[in-house]
């Protein structure tokens, strides 16, 4: 085998010298023949004529070696690159326009797919990640929580951790706050109080110390943390002595136990159910240390664990199934519920699964394009050369040896597409990049790494096969004696060619007009969504959160008190118009929902109970953010736990619960009846508190001062929203002082403006809609580049015809409509296959968009309209150059 390796390698390499080697070795042989013949008795010339007829022909006996020793193919390949590089070379205008249009889809498709690489196919960094599930409780059925991936209880977690068997590990987790102190400034940090077997389940071990043991998971022992990479290098200098370093967390000191390696970042928003709190960026853990007897209520824990190795995903349902059964009987209340487990890989991406799907449709549709585009261009070039396959074909080649010298040439020139298409895509793929905000887990991690290029590759052959394939049979179909008989300029008159031509432009056109309409209806719904009404006014607003130590202030009453201080200190600040703060402020995240209990509201059996969602706020909020009171009156200081208990409700409440009525007056309570009902004092205009896209629910607006349940929502951290006269970045430093002048341990964070936070709620909505446009764009640019290749090479066929047109008395302006008639029945057929294939396809695009219907009639129709423009601005020069064609100069042409 490897003598045979040598040899051919030496056939491919060493073409000359093998030659000249058979050139001797066949002279030899024709001389012993001739010396034999002579030998017995024959002329010289007699010899030498025997023995050439013995022989045969020299060039016919050595191509019988080449193809004895396998070497013929490997020849002929060469000879074939060497002549379509010698063919470019000779028309550079054309290789550059094709090789620049497979580059940029190419290109396109390479960066996308390195998203998807990156985002769903890469597993996660965890040694483990593929037996890594998260459990979930669902509600029954029918319920408003039927279909909600819910977090558990701590007793439901307590039992299930002593009764489970399909886990090999497993933890429990939530987010937590936490006022770092001691540092050059104090920093509010993001965190995770997580179970023992936490860390375990992901199998991460830390690069410094340790992480928490069984003893750590009971109260009295949770005094331990352990760091991120990043908060470790950040705040205490990468320290590799910072293992048993003590440092105060709320106000309670801590014992560093670990760092973690600086890949590790779980648990992250990205994928998890919306209404799931976990930190964006989680810098620490500490023990959860859940209690002896745990509490049924509140629902607010998180488990992931890692499943044995014999247990499948559906025997880990069927152990959930058996652990809802057992909790049953524990607690009767709990029938109904169920719980879930899903793939930790699978639920990471559940969020960007679509939209980078439907970029990956878009991306191959503009693939598809630029390869029926270059289609066209490698088919009117090898009709051109029909009359060298003629010749070529008359001297014995058979129609195979054409069609692969024509396939080589599109393979090439696919290749080099391919190397520049690369090369856009690490461009456009850093693009993405740098101008993305989009919340899009491992976008940063996406690069050009191997399996990305096998994927170039791999397009890049499909490609070349694809537009070469129609070239090549097309041209090679040839009738010798036709063909030898017609005239050089008209050698592509094939009957076939001008139906493939226009096959491959109409397909074109539906292609672009599939895909402009579905990035138009994108941006109809980020322009809907930019004009709808969230319900403020977020210019010269900016926000920011101060969480208070749990350690100096222990209880409502004390936290009410630092709050109502730095509001004072805050509004002697020069610039300030209003002022206030609520538990989350507009665009600041989702809010807490409690079942709420209305005395008129009669709840029949089985139906679901009222709701809303529930914030604290404070007098002079609705002012700082530019709401509306639409009735009644805003919260007043007076509004304290001495006075009545009140609150302000949304118009969608007011509209829901009490249609037709005017609810100010009226009572409402949370769902316990060991809680007051409160008097409804005012409606507020429904504000949008997740995005843009938000419908807003029933919700009301509680007076912190007034607070009826102690710990929930979470009192410990507020959001502050400051409507200012100038520019809101320049009182930052007034805001920090009169902060610290209430207490030099509070932090602020997320200082931002409400503009950034709009913005930044928009980010993935506007990165699928810029990214869907700029395909959109490509494909019109490249159906235009068709249009214009194919009128114009239909003009030069039909230059005698014009011609004779022109010469019988033809107006020069009716061979320019002409042409254009020609280019608009083709767009026009391109333009009704498209816009039926445009109703079925965009009815899948319905949760990407707002306010805007699939089948919108206003997108379908300017789409339509400005493909056809374009079209007839790519047919504009090729009409005018037949309006110019001299009629004795076409004549000539016969």
């Amino acid at each position: 085998m490897l003598n045979d390796l040598r040899f051919r390698f030496r056939a491919l390499f060493g073409h000359k010298a093998m030659e000249a080697e058979l050139e001797q070795e066949l002279g030899l042989d024709f001389e012993r023949e001739v010396e034999k013949r002579k030998n017995a008795g024959m002329t010289q010339a007699e010899a030498t004529r025997q023995a050439r007829l013995f022989f045969g022909g020299q060039e016919q006996i050595e191509e019988d070696c080449r193809e004895a020793r396998g070497t013929s193919l490997l020849e002929t390949s060469l000879q074939d690159i060497r002549f379509a590089l010698r063919a470019y070379h000779k028309s550079p205008g054309f290789f550059l326009v094709a090789a620049i249009t497979l580059a940029l889809g190419i290109g396109a498709s390479t960066a996308v797919f390195s998203l998807v690489n990156a985002i769903l196919l890469k597993s996660l960094p965890y040694p483990n990640a593929s037996r890594v599930v998260i459990a979930w409780r669902q509600g029954p059925i029918g319920t408003i929580f039927g279909t909600a991936s819910l977090p558990w209880s701590q007793a439901e977690v307590s039992f299930l951790m002593q009764t489970q068997q399909a886990f090999r590990q497993l933890g429990a987790f939530k987010k937590d706050e936490f006022n770092l102190t001691g540092t050059a400034n104090p920093e509010l940090i993001e965190g995770v109080r997580a179970s023992q077997g936490f860390f375990p389940a992901m199998g991460v071990s830390p690069v410094l110390g340790r992480t928490f043991t069984r003893e750590e998971d009971h109260p009295g022992h949770e005094l331990e943390v352990v760091l991120s990479y990043a908060l470790w290098r950040a705040s205490f200098g990468a320290d590799n002595g910072i293992v048993g370093r003590v440092i105060h967390l709320n106000g309670f000191p801590y014992t560093v136990i670990g760092v973690m390696p600086a890949g590790f970042s779980f648990p992250t928003p990205e994928g998890l159910p919306p209404d799931i709190d976990v930190p964006k960026r989680t810098q620490l853990w500490v023990p959860l240390a859940l209690p002896a007897a745990p509490l049924q209520g509140p629902s607010d824990l998180e488990v992931v664990g890692e499943l044995k190795p014999e247990i499948s995903l559906a025997q880990a349902e069927q152990a959930l199934n058996a652990f809802d059964r057992r909790w049953v009987e524990m607690r009767p209340t709990a029938k109904g519920w169920f719980s879930t487990v899903v793939p930790l890989e699978q639920q990471t991406v559940t969020n960007t699964r679509r939209p980078l799907l439907l970029l990956l449709d878009a991306v191959c549709v503009v693939l598809l394009i630029a390869c029926s585009n270059v289609a066209g261009l490698m088919l009117n070039r090898s009709l051109g050369r029909r009359k060298e396959f003629t010749l070529r074909a008359a001297l014995g080649a058979q129609r195979s040896r054409l069609v692969r010298q024509l396939m080589t040439e599109s393979l090439l020139l696919a290749f080099m597409g391919g190397i520049l298409g690369v090369v856009f895509g690490e461009a456009s793929l850093s693009l993405v990049k740098l101008f993305s905000r989009a919340s899009i887990p491992q976008l940063q991690q996406a690069a050009l790494d191997l399996r990305v290029l096998v994927f170039a590759f791999g397009i890049t052959l499909i490609a070349g096969i694809l537009f070469g394939l129609a070239p090549a049979f097309g041209a090679t179909r040839t009738n010798l004696v036709e063909a030898l008989k017609e005239s050089g300029q008209r050698s592509g008159g094939n009957v076939s060619a001008p139906r493939i031509r226009n096959a491959l432009l109409i397909t074109q056109v539906a292609l672009a007009l599939v895909l402009v309409i579905s990035a138009g209806l994108l941006v109809r719904t980020f322009y809907q969504m930019l004009r709808s009404n969230s319900g403020f006014d977020a210019t010269h607003v900016v926000t920011f959160t101060l969480p208070l130590s749990s350690s100096k202030y222990s209880d409502a009453e004390r936290m009410a008190q630092a709050y109502q201080q730095v509001l004072r200190r805050l509004q002697s600040i020069s610039g300030v118009q209003s002022l206030g703060f609520a538990s989350i402020v507009a665009m600041g995240g989702p809010t807490d929902n409690t079942v709420i209990r209305i005395p008129e509201h009669i709840t029949p059996p089985g139906a679901e109970a009222p709701n809303a969602n529930y914030l604290f706020d404070s007098p002079g909020y609705f002012a700082a953010i530019g709401a509306h009171l639409q009735g009644g009156r805003d919260i007043a200081d007076g509004d304290t736990n001495t006075n009545l208990p009140v609150t302000i409700i949304n118009e969608t409440m007011a509209k829901k619960y009490w249609p037709g009525e005017n609810p100010i007056g009226k009572q409402v309570g949370v769902g316990s009846t060991r809680y007051p009902l409160r008097t409804i004092i005012g409606i507020v205009a429904d504000i949008k508190q997740v995005s843009l896209r938000d419908v807003p629910g029933p919700t009301m607006y509680v007076p912190y001062t007034q607070s009826e349940i102690k710990g929930w929502p979470n009192m410990q951290s507020m959001q502050f929203a400051l409507l200012t006269q100038s520019d809101p970045a320049s009182i930052a430093g007034s805001v920090r002082n009169a902060v610290h002048e209430v207490d030099p341990d509070l932090p602020i964070a997320g200082f931002v403006t409400l503009i950034t936070l709009v913005d930044t709620s928009m980010s993935a909505d506007r990165l699928s809609m810029l990214l869907l446009a700029a395909f959109g764009i490509l494909a019109l640019l490249l159906a235009a580049i068709g249009m214009y290749g194919v009128i114009s090479y239909s003009v030069l066929q039909r230059t005698p015809e014009i011609g004779i047109r022109i010469a019988l008395g033809a107006q020069r302006r009716r061979i320019f409509v002409m042409v254009l008639i020609h280019g608009g029945r083709l767009v026009s057929i391109g333009i009704v296959i498209g816009l039926v294939a445009a109703f079925g396809v965009t009815r899948f695009m319905t949760s990407f968009l707002y306010e805007v219907r699939p089948t919108d009639p206003m997108t379908f129709t300017a789409v339509s309209l400005l493909l056809m423009v374009v079209a007839l601005l790519a047919c504009y020069m090729p009409a005018r150059k037949a309006m110019k064609v001299d009629p004795m100069i076409a004549l000539r042409y016969e």
